[in-house]
C-alpha cells in the first residue's frame, strides 16, 4: 500500500483540498507509482497523515469512484481500477493490453466443452469437415485479481488438444501451434447482464455491458478463433482514429 505522504497537498492553493487529493492520486496512477489493483490508504489513514477532514477524504474518493478511477470492495478496501485501452485498428490480445497498463493478466477457467458446432459457427470458422468439433472455453478475465470481463472462445478442435497446454494467453498458444492471429474483425454491441454474467462478474442482473465479438484469422485467411467478450464498461476504453 502506498504511503499517504506521496499525495502532495497545498493548503495555500486556491484549489479545494479534495480536488488536490483527487489530482494527486490520478497523477500517481499516470506516473506508474500506483498500478491496477493496488490498494489505496483508508480515509482514516489519509486524515491522520495529511491532516485533512473525513469529508475531504470522502469527497475525493467519491469523485474517483464516479469516474471509475478507483473501485471499492466492501470489507476489503479501495483499489486502483484497471482500464484497458485499445487503439483500433491495432490488434492486441487481452494479455498485451493488460501488460501495457502495468497489470498482471489472469484468467479463471469456468467452462470447457468439446462439442459439434452450430451451423452459424461452422460458417464463421469455415469448417468443411462435417465431423469437425469445436472447443468452447469460458474464462473470467482479470487484472491483478479484479474481474473485468467474461469471455467465451471457440476454436476448431484440431487446434486444441489439451487444456493443460493453455497458459494465460490464447494468442500465444495459437502462435506456438503455427497459426498466429494476424487479422481480426470485431463488432461492438450493448447488452444486459443475464444470470450467468451476473454471477461470474459479481454484478446486478440486467446491468449494461459491452459485448465485443471477434473473429481472428491466421495466414491464408484461415479463421482460428471466434470470441465473445462481455466487458464491464468501467474498465474498457476503445479508441479509433477516423480520417476524411
Amino acid at each position: 500500500m502506498p504511503h499517504p505522504q506521496m499525495f502532495q497537498l497545498d493548503e495555500n492553493s486556491p484549489m479545494p483540498l479534495y480536488m488536490q487529493l483527487t489530482k494527486s492520486i490520478k497523477a500517481a496512477i499516470a506516473g506508474g507509482q500506483l498500478k491496477p489493483g493496488d490498494a489505496l490508504p483508508s480515509e482514516r489513514m489519509l486524515m491522520e497523515t495529511l491532516g485533512i477532514s473525513r469529508g475531504t477524504a470522502r469527497k475525493a474518493f467519491q469523485t474517483l469512484l464516479e469516474d471509475s478511477t478507483i473501485i471499492r470492495n466492501q470489507g476489503s478496501g479501495t483499489f486502483v481500477a484497471p482500464h484497458l485501452r485499445q487503439s483500433l485498428p491495432l490488434l492486441e490480445s487481452f494479455s498485451e493490453m493488460a501488460q501495457a497498463i502495468g497489470g498482471n493478466p489472469q484468467s479463471e477457467l469456468v467452462g470447457y466443452l468439446r462439442r459439434p458446432p452450430t451451423e452459424e459457427e461452422r460458417q464463421i470458422l469455415q469448417l468443411t469437415d462435417t465431423q469437425c468439433d469445436v472447443v468452447e472455453l469460458t474464462r473470467v478475465r482479470k487484472i491483478n485479481g479484479i474481474a473485468i470481463s467474461l469471455q467465451t472462445a471457440l476454436l476448431p478442435a484440431n487446434l486444441f488438444n489439451n487444456i493443460n497446454e493453455l497458459d494465460e494467453s490464447l494468442y500465444r498458444y495459437l502462435a506456438e501451434k503455427g497459426v498466429p492471429v494476424v487479422r481480426a474483425t470485431q463488432r461492438f454491441q450493448a447488452v444486459a447482464a443475464d444470470s450467468q454474467l451476473s454471477h461470474y462478474l459479481n454484478i446486478k442482473l440486467n446491468e449494461p455491458l459491452l459485448l465485443v465479438t471477434r473473429t481472428g484469422f491466421s495466414h491464408h485467411q484461415q479463421p482460428v478463433e471466434h470470441t465473445s467478450t462481455w466487458c464491464l464498461n468501467d474498465y474498457y476504453d476503445f479508441t479509433i482514429e477516423l480520417h476524411k
